[in-house]
């Protein structure tokens, strides 16, 4: 099953620490499946996100890898999780707005 998975920073990421390695269990992420998130590809790519790294900006999800969401970019991500009505995403939807409360940086790995 090819899957996302998405959780929260207890504490700002390091500004020059690379997160490559998968440690899903201490940010508590939830899984969501790919055929919910690959078809909002386009859409999440005005989010301003980063790429392993705090030093190495990007946008959207990173398809194959590590993405660094901010909470500048959660109140969007929430938007575009919401719009799509999909009850496949409620789980992700409380993940952000959780993020957003807590004013959290979230982590995203593409399995």
């Amino acid at each position: 099953m090819a899957k996302h998975e998405f959780g929260i920073f207890e504490t700002e990421p390091e500004q020059d620490k690379r997160y490559d390695e998968y440690c899903p269990e201490k940010y508590g992420c939830i899984a969501i499946h790919d055929d919910y998130i690959e078809p909002l590809l386009r859409e999440l790519s005005v989010l301003e996100t980063y790429i392993h790294t705090l030093s190495r900006p990007g946008s959207g999800l990173v398809y194959y890898g590590i993405t660094l969401i901010p909470p500048s970019s959660l109140p969007e991500f929430k938007k575009i999780i919401d719009l799509t009505g999909r009850t496949g995403l409620q789980s992700l939807s409380k993940k952000i707005e959780e993020a957003m409360q807590r004013h959290k940086f979230m982590i995203h790995y593409r399995i």
